[in-house]
């Protein structure tokens, strides 16, 4: 058993999804979860789910093996193993913990792992482990997406997710379609998540889920059409209608999960997709102010930079800003401000991008920015045996 992820798949208080991958010859998918309070070696008084087992689409000697956990209880934290029931085969015990009913949360946003080699993979897989070390109360893992370098390449698949196991055994991780994984099935082959109707899944999939008192929308920037660079126009209707009905619902927060951004600082900001008149900065991005979206959560940069609030018409709304001491630091905050903020992590992999410097961009669109400074990676010699220069991945 190999490629374990949990996933978001239902309601997050009472539904978790599982993927996993086995030789051929191993053709049972059951997924086994007990309540942490009974201990976890005692699996067999807990629940069993089944689930269903395909040949994998980029590695036809292998499975892979699909499964929900359904009807658990809110707020509760339970032990499971996935495997084959009739073999006896299972993997190495995981941890998670379902979603409350409401009240605050926290979560990890990272981006762009995308290892083309076991070194890089390496790599990503500590950087993971060291956000999860650094927040160990995030209640899940949200990825921008680019997860590995090619997704048709299923060895990268096997270093990233062979070396990043034990997190990924006890965290929920919740990804977007990158367009280093947005062909042949290679994102949804590795993530039992639920498309929303309508959603193709050969170059990725868009979905939504709450959690607590947010709506995430997670989109697929790997779809084209004549009205939208990187969307369909089915994907858009949807986005709006399903925004719609979360609001409707109660939420209070929207937050927006997407790869390939509006609002970034290094190579791809002047990319035609982006700013040309079909690109995200001009028909994605008013949008998301219209529908009233909190945060979008970007990446495909590589370089971390947070916009101001920006309004329908792409310019920065006006904010109050308030200071409060908290642990011994200052922290400057706003509440509630009109418009959308924009969020780009850094990269979690080796892949490091630099700040943009085409005249295209100018003061003028860098003052949208909070932060936009050069890459933090900027300041270390290229040399990655300088005992000063930290691992890319973790500046």
């Amino acid at each position: 058993v190999s490629k374990v992820t949990v996933t978001f798949n239902g309601d997050p208080k009472t539904s978790k999804g599982f993927t996993w991958y086995t030789p051929k010859a191993s053709q049972d998918s059951t997924v086994q979860v007990i309540e942490a309070t009974y201990g976890r070696a005692e699996f067999d008084t807990g629940l069993t789910f089944k689930g269903i087992t395909r040949v994998s689409t980029n590695s036809p000697l292998e499975n892979v093996h699909k499964a929900e956990a359904t009807g658990l209880k809110a707020d509760t934290a339970y032990y499971f193993r996935v495997g084959d029931a009739a073999l006896n085969v299972w993997s190495e015990p995981g941890t998670f913990k379902t979603a409350p009913a409401g009240g605050a949360f926290t979560f990890i946003d990272l981006a762009d792992t995308q290892a083309k080699s076991e070194d890089e993979a390496i790599l990503s897989s500590e950087t993971l482990a060291k956000a999860l070390a650094t927040v160990p109360n995030a209640d899940f893992v949200v990825h921008n997406g680019d997860i590995v370098d090619n997704g048709v390449k299923e060895e990268q698949w096997n270093w990233l997710l062979g070396h990043s196991q034990q997190s990924l055994l006890n965290t929920t991780i919740v990804p977007a379609a990158g367009n280093h994984e947005d062909e042949n099935k290679a994102f949804i082959e590795h993530f039992d998540v639920k498309p929303a109707a309508g959603s193709a899944t050969e170059t990725g999939a868009y979905y939504s889920y709450d959690y607590s008192n947010a709506h995430f929308v997670v989109l697929n920037t790997n779809e084209n059409s004549e009205e939208y660079a990187d969307f369909s126009k089915d994907q858009v209707e949807w986005l709006k209608s399903d925004v719609k009905a979360a609001k409707a619902a109660g939420a209070q927060w929207i937050i927006v999960n997407i790869h390939k951004g509006p609002y970034t600082t290094s190579n791809h900001a002047t990319d035609t997709d982006i700013i040309g008149p079909n690109g995200v900065r001009n028909k994605i991005a008013p949008l998301m102010a219209e529908l009233d979206i909190d945060f979008v959560l970007q990446g495909h940069d590589h370089i971390y930079a947070r916009t101001k609030p920006i309004k329908s018409d792409n310019t920065a709304a006006g904010t109050s800003k308030f200071i409060e001491s908290q642990n011994g630091k200052s922290v400057e905050y706003t509440v509630n401000p009109d418009g959308t903020i924009y969020l780009i992590p850094a990269t979690a992999g080796p892949k490091v991008y630099y700040k943009n410097q085409k005249p295209e961009l100018g003061d003028k669109y860098y003052d949208l920015f909070e932060r936009a400074e050069e890459n933090h990676a900027a300041k270390y010699g290229p040399d990655p045996s300088d005992a000063k220069r930290p691992k890319r991945g973790q500046v």
